[in-house]
């Protein structure tokens, strides 16, 4: 079980309850076969009496305690308050020590604990219970549902059986009550499986992560968060893939509670943690990462450490660290030990604040598109240009770069959105500013791999050219590598369905990522887009080399049948190459940056189409 504050008081209570039933057997034991002895037994029967009583006392105390400390989860808990709880219960056990307690006998023969100084600590018992069901009451909205109604159905069967055995003397209940408040509690809101994680029983889950973590937190304690992050698989595993996984952690986690007795928590699907206090033990697990050998899985392992509170004193921002460390950053780190600094959080807040813009963007239809006019080399005209989304933050109307936050978007599922309000806008232009009048023949736009694999697109798409009476040929969707395309078969179909319509496809970026041959021969492009970094190395001077690369390259695509685009054309010596070459259509700063729609209409009206 984890070991937060209320789950220690939990298990108090159950130690208690145990101690209690001991007692009431006890004294029973001693007044069913010593009660007609004579005095010589007085002692053993006084104690009996007092450890009963006693014991029932403490039990109170400590539900209380524990109601206490399930509402205060998430705030420290005072001991002065603690203190105040337990008073009552103290001054009653010493009451029952110093003052006389009798015992009388029913019609029935049932013996019963009886005197002023028994009906005092009743009195207590009473208090304690009815003063914990108001408190369980009144902050109930601090709880969740679940333990709110395990906890009032718990106190109320102890409120029922206690008057019941107050009411009808000789008849021992109380013990009964106690349990059962423990079952309750155990059973709905305590129970150690509830804890660990399914398939890993020695593994606890996030769940109980959290739960230690807010407690650490609470306490201002200085500690450590070590964690081990696997990585070299994505989280969509087969079965068999999953259990090897499943047994690599399992394994990790057995090695580190034997280095260094600390229980490991699934912190994340692909990540163990620790807390650890103790800085050697911080050593000791570092170096049995380093020195732990996956030889069936082929996981990478990552041991990182975060320092409370140096790097952070906010839970909330532990939590978002440790999830961008273990799902991001850690893809960029080569090294096998990380240490998060100030560094690393810097980089999370900022890409934190890059999503609460998008998020907000979407909300609000707030991206801008912008369009970069493509030369037809055969033409001498700009016949075409690339649809560009744009996104400024608001606070300072900077524009952030595609590439930080079309990433973020694809990582928080968020890219369809923006594809989808893309597209919008440009229909829109397409057809309010009648664009095919100035001789333009296709606008291209970005198809991100997470849109073109989804069953909708085709629908969303077509009823938005049917919207502005688009002709679908006046499209060409550009296959975006930033999200891999691992559907293949619905991937197919949205295409084909697309290109029946009457549209046409691009591969974009091809010398880069995904962009390589292999997908060329998935479907039937039309158009390759050379990428301008694959070009730029081509045309570097110092590699002369590497000219005939691009040359065989473009040769090539040629013979397969495609047309091909070259990107990040910056000057005429660029565009005369390439152009030599046999490049069909050249896009770049040369020609014009990206630029927003009023722009793009005068470009047009100015085009001359002589540039070269």
């Amino acid at each position: 079980m984890p070991k937060v504050f209320s789950t220690k008081v939990f298990f108090l209570f159950v130690v208690a309850a145990y101690i209690n039933i001991i007692c009431e057997i006890v004294e029973c034991a001693v007044f069913l076969y010593l009660v007609n002895v004579n005095n010589e037994f007085s002692s053993l029967k006084r104690t009996s009496q007092n450890l009963y009583v006693a014991s029932l006392l403490v039990c109170a105390a400590i539900i209380s305690v524990y109601v206490y400390a399930k509402i205060k989860y998430g705030m420290r808990v005072r001991q002065g308050i603690i203190a105040a709880i337990c008073a009552p219960a103290a001054i009653g056990i010493i009451v029952i020590m110093v003052s006389r307690v009798y015992y009388a006998t029913t019609e029935m023969g049932d013996y019963y604990n009886t005197g002023p100084g028994i009906n005092f600590c009743y009195f207590i018992g009473f208090l304690y219970i009815f003063a914990t069901m108001i408190i369980a009451l009144a902050y109930r909205k601090r709880l969740s549902k679940d333990d709110a109604r395990a906890i009032i159905l718990g106190i109320v069967m102890w409120a029922i059986l206690a008057l019941f055995q107050f009411g009808y003397k000789g008849l021992q209940v109380s013990s009964i009550a106690i349990m059962l408040m423990a079952l309750t509690l155990f059973l709905t809101m305590e129970n150690p499986k509830e804890y660990y994680e399914k398939g890993m029983p020695r593994i606890r889950n996030k769940d109980a992560f959290q739960m230690v973590l807010v407690d650490h937190f609470c306490y201002k304690k200085h500690f450590f968060i070590a964690s081990v992050i696997f990585t070299g698989k994505t989280n969509v595993l087969t079965g068999e893939d999953r259990q090897m996984f499943y047994d690599l952690q399992t394994g990790v986690a057995d090695m580190a509670d034997r280095c260094v007795s600390e229980a490991a928590y699934l912190s994340n699907w692909n990540t163990l943690s620790f807390f650890l206090t103790d800085p050697a033990k911080v050593e000791s697990l570092m170096s049995m990462v380093n020195n732990y050998k996956d030889e069936v899985a082929n996981y990478k392992l990552t041991f990182t450490i975060l320092e409370i509170p140096k790097n952070t004193s906010q839970i909330d921002e532990a939590m978002q660290v440790l999830s961008y460390v273990s799902q991001e950053y850690v893809l960029a780190q080569s090294s096998p030990n990380l240490v998060i600094d100030d560094r690393i959080i810097d980089k999370m807040s900022y890409r934190n604040s890059i999503e609460d813009v998008v998020r907000q963007a979407i909300k609000d239809k707030a991206f801008d598109v912008y369009y970069q006019p493509i030369l037809s080399v055969a033409d001498g005209k700009f016949l075409a240009a690339e649809a560009l989304v744009r996104l400024r933050r608001p606070s300072t109307e900077n524009f952030i770069s595609p590439e930080d936050f079309i990433p973020i978007a694809e990582k928080c599922g968020l890219v369809q959105d923006i594809d989808d309000l893309v597209f919008e806008k440009v229909c829109s232009f397409i057809a309010r500013e009648n664009i095919a009048s100035y001789g333009v023949k296709r606008i291209e736009v970005n198809l991100s791999g997470n849109e073109v694999v989804d069953r909708q697109t085709f629908g969303r798409l077509r009823t938005k050219m049917e919207k502005y009476h688009i002709p679908p040929k006046f499209i060409n969707f550009e296959i975006t590598e930033t999200a891999y395309i691992n559907n293949d078969e619905v991937f197919k179909d949205n295409v084909k369905k697309l290109k029946e319509l009457g549209s046409s496809f691009s591969m974009d970026d091809f010398g880069s990522g995904y962009s390589n041959l292999l997908e060329l021969l998935k479907m039937d492009y039309v158009l390759v887009k050379m990428d301008k970094e694959f070009i730029w190395n081509c045309l570097d001077k110092s590699k002369p080399e590497n000219l005939r690369m691009l040359e065989y390259s473009i040769s090539f695509l040629k013979d397969y049948g495609l047309h091909v685009l070259a990107e990040g054309i910056e000057n005429l010596e660029q565009a005369q190459v390439l152009i030599d070459f046999g490049v069909e259509y050249l896009q770049g700063f040369y020609y014009s940056r990206p630029i927003p729609e009023s722009e793009y209409v005068e470009f047009l009206k100015a085009q001359k189409g002589d540039r070269l």
